[in-house]
């Protein structure tokens, strides 16, 4: 996809898809608020760049055990969502450390976000051939709109929280946005035992 439109278009589509990271960004607005919450994404961004080149260089090394490769990496992505969905669950105003474990919590579900996969395979140019040098442009423009779209989430999260503060707790906030990672980690788990057996 070296047409940088394409690019530009399946990549803000892709990030802007409700999904595990962006599911821990706006409950980490609505719980922290929009500054405190902002200073969380380069979490998100380290963890999808890692991501991003370790799918990349790993696929390029090891092309012949893709397909075992992406079931063992589902289901570890499958139990960090569980763990960061225990943990905001349990989540308490009072006792929480508000920047290391939230943002090793990002980084993790963005470690193990599918969406790194296609990037990785299908959207930057280069990277599934394993050209790093050729596809920098590309992850720089990429490393930008995910910073963007990480800030609109983190927003959308603050804006809702305000919305309905009169209504709802900060532990409600925290114990849907858990709710939402149980489904996302159990769709992952369920979809990539059917594709192992072929069901």
């Amino acid at each position: 996809m070296e047409n940088w439109l394409a690019f530009s278009a399946a990549t803000i589509t892709l990030l802007f898809v409700p999904g595990p990271t962006n599911t821990l960004i706006a409950t980490n607005g609505a719980l922290l608020g929009w500054k405190s919450a902002l200073r969380l994404l380069p979490a998100e961004l380290v963890g999808y760049l890692c991501a991003i080149l370790g799918w990349s260089l790993g696929l390029s090394l090891a092309a012949r055990f893709v397909h075992s490769a992406a079931s063992f990496a589902a289901i570890a992505a499958a139990a960090a969502l569980l763990l960061s969905a225990r943990k905001l669950w349990t989540w308490d105003m009072a006792r929480q450390n508000r920047t290391g474990s939230r943002a090793a919590d990002i980084f993790v579900v963005t470690l193990s976000n599918p969406k790194a996969l296609l990037f990785a395979l299908t959207i930057v140019p280069h990277l599934r051939e394993g050209n790093i040098p050729a596809a920098l442009p590309y992850l720089v423009w990429l490393s930008l709109l995910i910073l963007t779209i990480g800030a609109i989430w983190t927003l959308i999260g603050a804006g809702i929280a305000r919305r309905f503060q009169h209504f709802a707790s900060s532990r409600l906030f925290a114990r849907l946005g858990a709710a939402v990672l149980v489904f996302f980690a159990t769709s992952l788990f369920v979809t990539t035992l059917l594709r192992a057996f072929e069901l």
